[in-house]
């Protein structure tokens, strides 16, 4: 991996996971929303964090090995990806950041973390269907389309 790509990989996560989500933490706090916090529900979130990142890098050394690149725009996989979660969903490193968002919201609780999520969501889904997924079928042509045929989106 080249260091270009190792830092935008540490700056993008650390925008999504880490700043982001912190800034919406203190948005809630200023506007008084509310918070929940049940320790039950803070270690599942915990486990749930711990979880998709883990996940994420699996999926990531996946790319290097399989797709002899990285999920990274500056080094894009040269061959298809059909290794690992890629058999259930087209999507899985986007779940992933799904799950480590919902982690965050059971472990801090701010009522605006479920906003984000669920705008995240929404985002990634126009970007999915609108940009990654025409531009995937252009680089790999039938097979891309033979997998969507057979591999859901998202579930």
């Amino acid at each position: 991996m080249k260091l270009k790509t190792i830092l935008l990989a540490l700056f993008s996560g650390s925008c999504i996971w880490i700043i982001f989500p912190y800034l919406v933490i203190k948005l809630n706090q200023y506007f008084g929303l509310p918070a929940w916090q049940f320790w039950p529900l803070q270690i599942g979130g915990v486990f749930l964090i711990i979880c998709g990142i883990t996940i994420y890098a699996h999926l990531t050394l996946m790319f290097k090995i399989f797709g002899e690149g990285t999920p990274m725009p500056t080094e894009p996989p040269q061959k298809f990806v059909l290794a690992s979660l890629y058999q259930r969903t087209r999507n899985p490193m986007y779940l992933c950041h799904l799950i480590i968002f919902l982690g965050e919201f059971l472990v801090f609780g701010s009522v605006l973390l479920l906003v984000y999520l669920v705008l995240f969501w929404v985002k990634v889904n126009l970007i999915v269907v609108l940009w990654e997924e025409p531009g995937l079928t252009k680089r790999f042509g039938k097979e891309y389309l033979d997998y969507c045929q057979k591999v859901p989106r998202w579930f």
